[in-house]
Parts: C-alpha cells; sequence; structure tokens
C-alpha cells in the first residue's frame, strides 16, 4: 500500500518486517487467537488476524474524527453511519475497520468516535473546487462507497468492500516517512462529505490548499473512544483505542 509508504509486492513481506521489531502490540483475542497491530511512526498500521478466517490489512493513526453507529459486515469490513452533531446520519461508507475483528459478534455499536482515512489508489488533482467542478460536471466533497450502499439495499448481488470514490478539498498536506521501509508518502486534512485524513502515494510536490483530490480509494477507520458499555462492545477485552 504506497499510500502508506508500504510498498511491499507481498503482505507476507510486510507482516515479516513488522514482525522483525519491537513495534507490535496485541490490540485483542479473538476466538482463541489474537488481534495485533503494528504502529508506525508515521501513522501508518498494519493489523493482523491470527486466527481463522485469517487477515491482513492496512491502517492509519487519523488526525480528523468523526462519530457513527458502526455495525460489522464480516471480521474486518464494518459499515458505518457517519452522524452530524445532532445524530442525523450525513452519510454512509464501508470500512476496514482496525477492531473490526473484535465487534464481529457484537451488534451494531452506536455514536462511536471514528478517525477515518482513505488510503488512496489513484487521483487526481485540480486547482480549486471551481476548476473541479467545470472539469467533472460534480460537485466537490463527493463520496461513493458502493460497499455502503450493497449493504444498506440488502443485495446480495455482489460483495460490499472498503472502496469508495471521493473528491475533497485540502486543508493540510505533509510528507510523512514510513519507518518500517523509510518510504516517503503524503498526508493531508481535508474538507469532503465526512471529517477523514488522506494518505497518497509519494509525488514531488505537495497538494496545496484548497486545491481539490479526486478518485478511488481503500476506505480505513479505528475506533478512537468507545461509547458506552465498558468497552464499546469489544468482547470485554477493553482493546478498543487502548482502553
Amino acid at each position: 500500500m504506497k499510500s502508506i509508504g508500504l510498498g511491499f509486492d507481498r503482505w507476507q513481506d510486510a507482516v515479516e518486517a513488522a514482525s522483525a521489531t519491537d513495534r507490535l502490540a496485541v490490540t485483542g483475542e479473538v476466538r482463541g487467537g489474537q488481534l495485533i497491530q503494528y504502529s508506525d511512526d508515521s501513522g501508518a498500521q498494519i493489523n493482523i488476524l491470527a486466527v481463522e478466517p485469517y487477515a491482513t490489512f492496512a491502517g492509519f493513526q487519523s488526525e480528523t474524527q468523526a462519530y457513527g453507529n458502526v455495525t460489522m459486515v464480516n471480521d474486518v469490513l464494518a459499515y458505518c453511519e457517519v452522524l452530524n452533531p445532532y445524530g442525523k446520519v450525513m452519510t454512509s461508507v464501508t470500512v476496514n475497520l482496525a477492531q473490526g475483528p473484535l465487534l464481529s459478534d457484537e451488534g451494531t455499536q452506536e455514536w462511536q468516535q471514528l478517525g477515518i482515512t482513505a488510503l488512496v489508489l489513484d487521483h487526481q488533482i485540480y486547482a480549486d473546487p471551481q476548476s473541479y467542478e467545470a472539469e467533472t460536471g460534480e460537485v466537490t466533497g463527493l463520496l461513493i462507497s458502493e460497499g455502503a450502499q450493497l449493504v444498506a439495499s440488502g443485495s446480495g448481488a455482489a460483495i460490499p468492500d472498503a472502496g469508495a470514490q471521493f473528491s475533497a478539498r485540502v486543508l493540510e498536506a505533509e510528507y510523512r516517512w514510513n519507518q518500517l521501509t523509510g518510504h516517503r508518502f503524503i498526508h493531508a486534512t481535508v474538507d469532503g462529505a465526512l471529517p477523514f485524513d488522506v494518505c497518497l502515494p509519494d509525488a514531488p510536490e505537495l497538494p496545496v490548499r484548497d486545491s481539490v483530490l479526486a478518485g478511488t480509494a481503500v476506505m480505513t477507520a479505528s475506533v478512537l473512544q468507545p461509547i458506552g458499555g465498558g468497552c464499546g462492545g469489544c468482547g470485554g477485552n477493553c482493546a478498543c483505542g487502548g482502553h
């Protein structure tokens, strides 16, 4: 996942490199196995579910915060209804959730504090919202999560995933360096359909403030501060968000 500086050919190589560090932490127990996370100084994360069905997926320590109702679709994928301060659903999105395996047997977790990040697969940069809208005919702030649409409709026609199309206005952008690989990538905060961070593969120039990023991404999230019953339903392990 080059958007967070993990330029490995295989996920196994990333896991082996992470395992050779002292930065692995057990975040919870799942069905007699463990959920393990590698956390990099750059904010990049690797989540490893070391029990069937076994999974390895990327994440990021987001700087922005959102609130949402979280319902697990499977061990990794979550359906999130992102809420405004009044509890109204702003939009819905499917994400790969860092604590997902801990919540997979639980019901909907309401009013959870979330850090959401778009790990960009491909993108374009437009000078400003006016340029974006003139060239595409779309309004800035687009977020289309086909996975969320599938879950909401109850359709079994396809398997939902964490992919999304987005556009958002850049607020700030900076370079970060992944300590595991030494590779540089771009981290940005944006004004979009919901509060989220964006991570991009390295480029010679940073996106400037008020430019528009548009493209496709894998959406990831972490539960930052579980709300309600003890550990927010994380199997009683108090592993979510370090609690």
